[in-house]
């Protein structure tokens, strides 16, 4: 019994000595700081403002022709030859189609025959009327018997004229079966096919007149008061970028359009470029006035109104030398469109973050994914600069993450 008494000392001193030594680690591992890890730059999309003037919205349209006709036959049949095809240049007196003539022909020569025998019954009657008249004159006939055959010549007279008439009708739509361009012109569009049977005045091509070209834009209705009759547009197209064609604005919708509810807005090319093809694409672009030329427009995206402010004043995201970002205010106007809005207060060349702006705070390191330009063509912008200054944004890029390593 006295050993097992002289043991429990020992396991209890034991058992303390062990907790104790358990607390003293668990206080170290309390008190020591957790390793820190890098923080990796947040990908943002970009984009340069440009110079005020510069900022004019830019609106899709289409090259068209001025003068553009739906031709079509002035009688109907079966169309049996087509001589053109579309995108054909056609000149004035050209064949386009032609319908099956037979039946106007057959018509025409029935007619011509009547003609014939009226024209011989007219000249019977006239030698027949001579002889009456000297008849009349011994007083071998009454005198009514004589304005009787003076009233049929004149019927004759007057049926003969009648089928001359018809005659030359029948010729007219005996001609008209054959369609003939009455000016040079470009072949848009052909909606009927050879074997098909139209009706009169049914459209069978689509001619444009290559003399006057325009650009033809869909205005939406925030943006239509702003765009006046006879203001100058600025012209970019897609198959050449980097070239500015000046255009007048010449005619504007008064009504919108029921599905789209936008204004048709034609701008005409007064000296169309010889490369200037009908059906190409264009942007269409408006000078602002001097009352609102300090005005800029930006993506909606760009904006943002930091939270647990008292004011709560728009924002966006300016990118510094070193990669980070820094909020700058900004002063909101009218919307544009859908997606853009007006505002005032961006310095000309600022580079703001356009994608991204809502998980950004002041200071954080960011990776440039995409540089672009507001308010001008980027071709035309990259064209301009030198290649130190396109690769202004990727350097910047990779000195941040040089700074700030993964």
């Amino acid at each position: 019994m006295r050993p097992q008494n002289r043991e429990l000392p020992r396991q209890n001193r034991l058992l303390r000595f062990l907790t104790l030594v358990i607390l003293v680690l668990v206080a170290a591992s309390g008190c020591s700081k957790p390793p820190q890890t890098a923080q990796r730059p947040r990908p943002v999309l970009v984009a340069e403002v440009g110079a005020a003037r510069e900022a004019a919205v830019a609106y899709a349209g289409e090259v068209r022709a001025r003068y553009e006709a739906k031709v079509g036959f002035r009688v109907g049949g079966k169309i049996v030859r087509r001589a053109v095809n579309t995108g054909d240049e056609v000149k004035a007196g050209q064949l386009i189609a032609e319908l099956d003539p037979t039946d106007y022909r057959l018509a025409a020569q029935a007619v011509s025959a009547q003609l014939r025998a009226a024209q011989s019954d007219y000249e019977f009657a006239v030698s027949d009327l001579k002889r009456y008249h000297e008849l009349l004159e011994e007083k071998f006939i009454a005198p009514a018997e004589y304005e009787r055959r003076e009233t049929a010549l004149s019927t004759l007279k007057d049926r003969v004229a009648s089928l001359k008439a018809q005659h030359e009708q029948m010729e007219r739509q005996t001609q008209y079966t054959r369609l003939i361009a009455e000016f040079d012109s470009l072949v848009v569009a052909l909606p009927a096919e050879v074997e098909q049977v139209v009706a009169v005045g049914q459209p069978v091509a689509v001619l444009a007149r290559l003399s006057e070209l325009e650009v033809v834009i869909d205005l939406p209705e925030a943006s239509q008061a702003a765009v006046k009759r006879n203001s100058t547009a600025n012209l970019r197209f897609w198959a050449r970028p980097d070239v500015v064609v000046q255009g007048r604005v010449r005619e504007i919708a008064q009504s919108a359009q029921s599905a789209a509810r936008t204004y048709a807005v034609r701008v005409s090319l007064p000296s169309a470029a010889s490369w200037v093809r009908i059906g190409m694409s264009a942007t269409a672009s408006f000078p602002q006035e001097a009352g609102t030329s300090e005005r800029q427009v930006i993506p909606l995206s760009a904006v943002f109104v930091p939270q647990g402010e008292a004011e709560e004043k728009p924002r966006v995201w300016a990118l510094n030398k070193d990669g980070t970002v820094s909020s700058v205010p900004v002063r909101l106007g009218a919307p544009v469109g859908v997606s853009d809005v007006q505002v005032s207060g961006l310095a000309a060349g600022l580079v703001i973050v356009t994608a991204g702006a809502s998980r950004l705070h002041e200071g954080q390191a960011v990776s440039v994914l995409v540089p672009s330009a507001i308010g001008g063509s980027l071709v035309a912008r990259r064209a301009e600069q030198s290649g130190a200054k396109e690769l202004s944004l990727p350097a910047q890029a990779a000195q941040t993450k040089s700074k700030n390593p993964s």
